[in-house]
């Protein structure tokens, strides 16, 4: 996971599901399409639901391609939810409401995703997590998590996305794959495509174990998230029967994991005629009672200002993420960055957004005459981006979303050895790993050493890789200091010769360097 997913992420975690759920219904209390009913059996009652197809599928409500999502209000509502810019023939696969303006998402084959107006793209693989903004409709520049730099090898894909209570990615794959694990002594993981792991930035956990929850092999775990209580909604590629409980492709799953018990917690096919042959491919839910009033909250990870001023209304500021004051707060976070968001009103309900982490000036700033205004405001390191929407009616939202580049510097890091050549390994098993050194040299006097931002990490296919070397935008590679890269080659087959490249991006002198892995099968 890249750091502007990883401060993300945790940031979220604390409320951006049901800012999401509050945006999506606000929206469905003027499109109220059709009845809906939970299961009779759901163990844990739910106010939202959505799911996204794996075919084009014709549904009492409409036609959902699988480009799009469908999401249920209960007792009663639907709506079908169009993330723009993704390409016919590439289907979402997997995705999660990170707040109120970000949904995470994954897909089934590489392509390219616009991130702007002007053609500007965002590459994004099958083992990638991209990042929509559902106010401007494009894509962010930077992926959320990147999966050949965190041990996801390629020719995988990402079948499942979710996220626990303490932000932590939780990802399924298609097949069988070697992670690197969580806890003492470390080690690798081995993830089968009924699996459920979570990604704290750095390693793996086992969170849904299929083979001791009775799933058999050649199942596929489609679609997964996480409860408030630590429930479970699954969905699975296959009709089949757990504990007693039947169910199809087309039903999502509630696994009590204390209890080891299944119940259908949503049946597509009665619910809404899902067809036969189709699958849900993604799923995410918000149980009854969780969704708040939609009203945004601000989130800064320091010293947070924001500044609200009226002569009648009801103005409100909210700082730091948690506290909603109404008089005069102030929001300040220092160095390098400064994105303002300013919204004025004579009526209706403005909203102007800014987003930031760490070490940023951020300032908003709401004035009304009347109506209740809201600011909120959140900052980004080295970045500056400035967004007013101006109103006397309706609800204008003003969204920054600032670009994270790191500045260039006039050293060069040496990377040693320059090659690494594995002996022959048996086919399907992990050699000892290899270890490759990064040092940033302390400098002259002349020329002191200056701190090295190492962006990316990368390794392909059958070569996987572990470091403790920090990633743009952490504090840098000091001078005079160094960082490891463990590399492991897993043969997939023998006796050829396989090879790969480690990349190494940063912000010294030659910027890409990279390093030659061979090895062979037996």
């Amino acid at each position: 996971m890249n750091s502007e997913g990883k401060a993300g992420h945790l940031a979220f975690a604390r409320g951006g599901r049901g800012r999401f759920a509050a945006s999506i219904l606000a929206m469905l209390a003027a499109v109220i399409l059709m009845s809906v009913a939970p299961a009779a059996a759901q163990t844990t009652p739910l106010s939202f639901l959505c799911v996204s197809p794996d075919i084009t599928v014709a549904l009492n409500g409409g036609t959902i391609t699988p480009q799009e999502l469908q999401c249920y209000s209960f007792p009663s509502g639907s709506l079908t939810i169009p993330p723009t810019g993704i390409p016919a023939g590439v289907n979402i696969t997997g995705f999660f409401p990170s707040s109120s303006t970000q949904l995470l998402l994954t897909i089934d084959t590489t392509a390219a995703l616009p991130i702007n107006g002007t053609g500007g793209t965002v590459t994004v693989t099958p083992r990638d997590v991209a990042s929509y903004n559902t106010s401007t409709s494009f894509f962010s520049p930077s992926l959320f998590f990147t999966g050949a730099a965190n041990g996801i090898s390629d020719g995988t894909r990402i079948d499942a996305l979710g996220m626990d209570g303490s932000g932590n990615l939780l990802l399924s794959f298609d097949v069988t794959i070697s992670v690197p694990k969580f806890g003492k002594g470390g080690g690798r993981l081995t993830v089968k495509p009924a699996d459920l792991v979570s990604f704290n930035g750095a390693t793996y956990s086992l969170v849904f174990d299929s083979a001791g929850a009775g799933i058999p092999d050649g199942t596929n775990l489609d679609g997964a998230t996480m409860l408030p209580n630590t429930d479970l909604l699954l969905t699975f590629d296959v009709v089949g029967s757990i504990a007693g409980t039947d169910f199809t492709p087309t039903d999502v799953l509630e696994f009590n994991s204390g209890a080891d018990g299944w119940v259908v917690s949503f049946d597509g096919a009665s619910t809404d005629e899902w067809p036969d042959g189709s699958q849900m491919q993604g799923v995410w839910a918000a149980p009854a009672g969780s969704t708040p009033t939609p009203t945004p909250t601000a989130t800064a990870t320091k010293t947070a200002t924001a500044t609200a001023t009226a002569t009648g209304g009801t103005p409100t500021a909210t700082a730091t993420g948690t506290r909603t004051a109404t008089a005069t707060p102030t929001a300040t976070a220092t160095k390098t960055a400064t994105p303002t968001a300013t919204a004025t009103s004579t009526g209706g309900t403005p909203t102007a957004t800014a987003t930031a982490t760490k070490t940023a000036t951020a300032t908003a700033t709401a004035t009304s005459t009347g109506g209740t205004p809201t600011a909120t405001a959140t900052a980004t390191k080295t970045a500056t981006a400035t967004a007013t929407a101006t109103s006397t009616s309706g609800t204008p939202t003003a969204t920054a979303t600032p670009t994270v580049t790191p500045t260039p510097v006039p050293v060069t890091l040496k990377i040693k050895p320059k090659a690494l050549k594995f002996p022959k390994t048996t086919v399907g098993t992990h050699s000892k790993p290899k270890t490759v050194k990064v040092s940033n040299p302390k400098g002259k006097k002349k020329h002191p050493g200056i701190a090295v931002q190492i962006e990316m990490i990368s390794d392909p296919g059958v070569f996987t890789q572990t470091n403790n070397c920090p990633i743009w935008p952490a504090s840098g590679l000091a001078a005079g200091t160094s960082c490891s890269i463990s590399v492991t080659f897993t043969p997939s087959a023998p006796p050829t010769t396989q090879t790969g490249t480690l990349t190494i991006t940063d912000n010294a002198h030659g910027s890409m360097q990279t390093v030659h892995l061979s090895g062979a099968g037996k």
